[in-house]
């Protein structure tokens, strides 16, 4: 019988879909540290690099990634949640010219399968002899890191997946870390206020000797981390402070835009736009910078063909024209302001028409008053997640007492209703979720395929 990795991994408990089932006693280090035993240890000759926050992990991870490829280092990066397959999350980015794909270098079938039944009796003894209540997400974490072990490669890379100190990308030892922008997200699970959020984040600051990059925070959140540096007697890296940044042009073809940290970068280019994505690149060349104190060899043209080369999808994804689609994973209320902030530089003037979707944990009146100020034609909808979201007609009135508001209950519907309401000269955004913007992704490269 066929051994498949992704049934396997299924039966682990999963609370990425039940996150509003959980509580702050549902996670603890323990099994993962447990867990990475069973694994043989495979993190003891890796050198890693952290990344935390509530918003813009996913890009901060890409851009170091896209700069230390560049750099000639063989990268492994880890993050989540994923857009089609789980596979996407563990990635290997050889040195050399990138391929175009997406995701390229993402872990096989093959070699996930390979993988894991390899693993698979000191795993389940684990679970099953010793009733450790190994999770999905912790699971993944120890895979993808034998995975970079057995691939050779010269830094590993780690989003969060929640918070940071309990999270279990935290059981390993990392040289340099980088905490972006906190705002309330999960609050029954990482506290209702910046400053307590702020104390989960800070967890993954825990040794003298780490590098730490902070970008821009609320006050009561960037006292939280500089008193965790404190305890450790960090310096942090506070960007615009002591690494300053600008976007200097900003169209839909791309954005331009200047960095100073320990060198100066004039004219750098990216195709991930939005005064935002400058300051995750930002995070991410001083993260970079901060590696040469181990040892790394960084350069000017690695930063700049690493930044211009950095892909990252369903960020002001720009993915059809007649009309234009844009495809963005904006869901807290700082991300849409980011969204809002960036559609109207680069559409000075006009609106469009919104299709938007969220998940219950989210401050979903927030997002849609701000995105609301952007839009003309709403049709809200709900992702096929168990935290969708799912949209009365009143709830979408209330939301959006201004404007015309078409209630869906699937993404394909949603889509097919906003093109029906949008001229060849429009635009049409979808947002509000990772997983509404992903699957419209799907869809919309489903039709371009058939």
């Amino acid at each position: 019988m066929t051994f498949s990795f992704e049934e396997y991994l299924l039966s682990f408990h999963n609370w990425e879909p039940r996150l509003n089932n959980a509580g702050a006693s549902s996670f603890s280090l323990d099994p993962a540290e447990q867990l990475l035993a069973a694994f043989g240890r495979p993190d003891d000759k890796l050198k890693f690099l952290h990344v935390a926050g509530s918003k813009g992990k996913g890009s901060t991870c890409a851009f170091l990634a896209s700069i230390l490829r560049a750099a000639g280092y063989r990268v492994g990066l880890y993050t989540s949640p994923h857009i089609y397959s789980v596979r996407e999350r563990i990635r290997v980015l050889e040195p050399g010219t990138p391929s175009g794909e997406m995701f390229e270098g993402m872990i096989s079938e093959e070699d996930a399968a390979d993988r894991a039944r390899y693993y698979k009796e000191p795993v389940d003894r684990l679970r099953f002899e010793q009733k450790v209540p190994v999770t999905y997400f912790e699971y993944l974490t120890c895979l993808a890191i034998s995975y970079f072990a057995a691939r050779d490669v010269h830094v590993v890379i780690l989003e969060t997946g929640l918070g940071g100190r309990l999270d279990a990308t935290n059981i390993f030892e990392t040289g340099v870390c980088g905490i972006t922008p906190i705002g309330l997200e999960h609050t029954a699970i990482l506290g209702s206020t910046h400053a307590a959020i702020a104390q989960e984040k800070a967890g993954i600051i825990k040794s003298p000797s780490q590098r730490v990059v902070l970008a821009p925070q609320v006050a009561e959140a960037m006292a939280v981390l500089k008193a965790r540096c404190d305890v450790f007697g960090i310096m942090p890296t506070v960007l615009g402070k002591d690494f300053s940044f600008e976007m200097t042009e900003l169209s839909l073809s791309g954005m331009i835009f200047s960095a100073r940290g320990r060198r100066e970068y004039t004219g750098l280019r990216t195709g991930l736009l939005g005064a935002h994505q400058a300051e995750n690149a930002a995070m991410a060349i001083s993260m970079a910078e901060s590696l040469e104190i181990f040892g790394f060899l960084l350069t000017e043209d690695a930063v700049r063909r690493g930044i211009e080369e950095a892909r990252w999808p369903v960020r002001f994804e720009v993915v059809a024209g007649a009309p234009t689609i844009i495809l963005d994973a904006a869901h807290t209320a700082e991300s849409a302001q980011a969204l809002a902030n960036t559609f109207q530089a680069v559409f000075p003037g006009r609106t469009a028409t919104l299709v938007i979707g969220v998940s219950q944990d989210k401050d979903i009146k927030s997002v849609c008053a701000i995105l609301s100020g952007i839009a003309e034609y709403v049709v809200v909808t709900q992702a096929q997640h168990p935290r969708a979201f799912a949209f009365t007609g009143a709830d979408a009135q209330e939301y959006f007492p201004s404007q015309k508001v078409v209630v869906t209950t699937d993404i394909g519907t949603a889509m097919d209703k906003a093109r029906a309401g949008t001229k060849e000269d429009g635009i049409i955004l979808v947002a509000g979720s990772r997983f509404v913007a992903a699957q419209a992704r799907g869809i919309l490269r489903s039709s371009r395929l058939e």
